[in-house]
């Protein structure tokens, strides 16, 4: 199974509602493919892992691609000289496609890792657990990143281990407050940089990177 990284360079600084635009602008292009935006139809959703994701990535915008998504990526990628972010026009001045085999399993070794964007970890259902201080986030964490593997097709026989510190932050998507978290921790899995976690996962949120 391969990973895919695209990035893209524009004359200006993007912003995390540039991720949501570039969304719908590359769906646009092949709206008939199910992986760029996950609906099947105007009802349906697909609601495994994304295996494409739009990101943020060293200030650029960027899209990560896994398994079928990495050929729909390729496939794309040639044609990609402007962006239409919500109706602005917005040239690439250089664009680059890294892929490469997916490295996502148990390690012998433990890693640690950091929240690059906020982690979407709770839903209406235990928020109420967490302001009682009885929901786990590093339970969460190895929760979603389970979660990850199984989408992917990909079978794991060890438990995943989790500890990490997590800050409480408040974002707004779609003009409602939602809490996210931002923060480290350390797992005896090996995941492979950029890869999302948790709820909106698709436009960003929950970006792990490595950072040992």
């Amino acid at each position: 199974m391969n990973q895919a990284i695209l990035t893209l360079k524009i004359d200006k600084t993007p912003h995390q509602r540039d991720v949501e635009k570039l969304r719908g602008y590359i769906s646009s292009l092949k709206s008939e493919e199910v992986l760029l935006h996950n609906h099947i139809d105007d009802y349906d959703f697909r609601y495994k892992a994304p295996l494409i994701q739009y990101k943020l990535i060293n200030n650029q915008l960027g899209v990560v691609a896994y398994d079928k998504g990495v050929q729909i990526l390729e496939t794309i990628y040639p044609t990609l000289n402007t962006l239409n972010l919500k109706g602005e026009t917005v040239p690439i001045t250089s664009k680059a496609l890294d892929t490469k085999p997916l490295t996502f399993e148990v390690s012998t070794q433990l890693h640690r890792y950091k929240l690059q964007t906020p982690w979407i970890a709770i839903n209406q259902e235990n928020y109420k657990r967490y302001r009682a201080g009885e929901f786990d986030l590093n339970r969460q964490m190895q929760n979603n990143i389970l979660s990850n593997f199984k989408d992917l097709g990909i079978r794991i026989d060890q438990q995943i281990m989790c500890n990490g510190k997590f800050e409480p932050t408040t974002i707004v998507l779609k003009d409602t407050k939602l809490i996210a978290f931002f923060g480290e921790f350390v797992t005896n899995i090996d995941i492979p940089n950029y890869m999302g976690v948790g709820k909106r996962k698709s436009i960003g949120y929950g970006t792990l990177i490595k950072i040992d």
